[in-house]
């Protein structure tokens, strides 16, 4: 008996510390509804290289083709990363510079879709902006 009441308030010393610096990491970790962001903005950063490369080389084909992979992605449930009126205005902003990159591509108007994609990266910006806004207006 007397081992146990000697050591007691060590031990839970111990787990008291112990439970605080689990707490503290699992505050650090990426809140469940982001974990899958980074590598959705991954794979949106490749489809922007597949216009980019498109634009340089005039292959129409593959402005195309970035245009409608991020404009399918822009209807994915992972790219709405708030719910606020801006943030929905920013991203059927980008939709529609999506799809008019899109049109210029496809009518092999080589210097309308690089005007279009300047708007795309431009509305991309912004929006990220804004989303970068209100993560340090919350911290």
């Amino acid at each position: 008996m007397r081992f146990r009441t000697k050591w007691t308030p060590f031990i839970v010393a111990l787990s008291v510390c112990g439970l605080g610096v689990w707490l503290n990491c699992r505050a650090q970790e990426t809140p469940p509804n982001l974990r899958g962001v980074r590598p959705f903005m991954r794979m949106k950063l490749e489809a922007s290289t597949q216009v980019l490369e498109g634009l340089t080389t005039e292959n129409f084909r593959l402005i195309s083709e970035g245009a409608e992979r991020l404009k399918k992605m822009s209807t994915e449930e992972r790219w709405r990363v708030r719910h606020d009126a801006l943030y929905r205005q920013f991203s059927a902003e980008f939709t529609q510079r999506v799809e008019g990159l899109q049109e210029k591509a496809n009518a092999h108007n080589i210097d309308g879709a690089t005007l279009a994609w300047v708007e795309c990266t431009m509305s991309c910006v912004r929006c990220h902006n804004h989303v970068r806004g209100i993560k340090l207006a919350a911290r």
